[in-house]
């Protein structure tokens, strides 16, 4: 589930997805023993769950690496 966040009603509530940065960022070590980065947290109103992805979307949620360093070539000027 990289770059993903799902939500969805629970009986009790509402849950949220979501990849644990910090073991994405251990599962990228060389020879680390890869665990699942997908965490789910439940929440009983939308106000809670409202304020957990304001606090911790930005961080769950990895820029797309690619898109990332084309931009910076592409803005950086060839020397000819």
């Amino acid at each position: 589930m990289d770059g993903c966040c799902r939500i969805e009603r629970a009986t009790n509530g509402y849950t949220v997805c979501l990849d644990d940065p910090k073991i994405r960022e251990s599962n990228a070590k060389p020879n680390s023993k890869w665990k699942n980065p997908s965490r789910e947290y439940v929440f009983k109103t939308v106000d809670e769950v409202m304020a957990f992805l304001k606090k911790n979307l930005d961080k769950a949620l990895v820029a797309d690496e690619y898109s990332s360093s084309f931009e910076v070539a592409v803005a950086t000027p060839e020397k000819d």
